[in-house]
């Protein structure tokens, strides 16, 4: 009989001691994943007050004879980066250039730009690095 007794008592020990295991798992598991949630809980927090600063004018587009071009200010709060440029939907190559005919790489804060492309079109679209899209009529 003290045999049996003891090996109760340790078959309840070792079934405690996995019972403690899988509960170790199972909440450094969810702690992970938690994490991982609030990561991304915050970067889309970024990325949407990031979008909330960008504001770009429209001031004239017109087609052309290579291509189309727009006149654009940037009214954001910070310089925006150009993740590409579509014209009727079509991603198109383009150059960025001040007024006076300096490229750029970038549309800076209070300044006009010009946005030339080699597609012709009804609309242009400008997707910036944050995601935003801004689209313009070309006339």
């Amino acid at each position: 009989m003290k045999r049996k007794a003891i090996s109760e008592i340790y078959s309840a020990a070792l079934m405690f001691a996995i019972t403690l295991a899988i509960a170790g798992l199972v909440i450094a598991a969810s702690t992970n994943q938690f994490g991982k949630q609030q990561q991304s809980a915050s970067q889309m927090l970024t990325s949407s007050q990031n979008r909330m600063s960008e504001s770009v004018s429209f001031i004239a587009g017109r087609n052309t004879s290579a291509g189309s071009e727009a006149e654009v200010v940037n009214y954001g709060m910070t310089n925006l980066q150009i993740d590409s440029i579509m014209v009727d939907g079509i991603k198109t190559s383009y150059t960025i250039s001040y007024i006076n005919g300096t490229t750029t790489q970038s549309l800076p804060v209070r300044e006009p730009i010009v946005i030339d492309t080699d597609r012709s079109g009804s609309k242009m679209q400008l997707v910036t690095s944050n995601g935003s899209i801004f689209e313009f009529s070309l006339y």
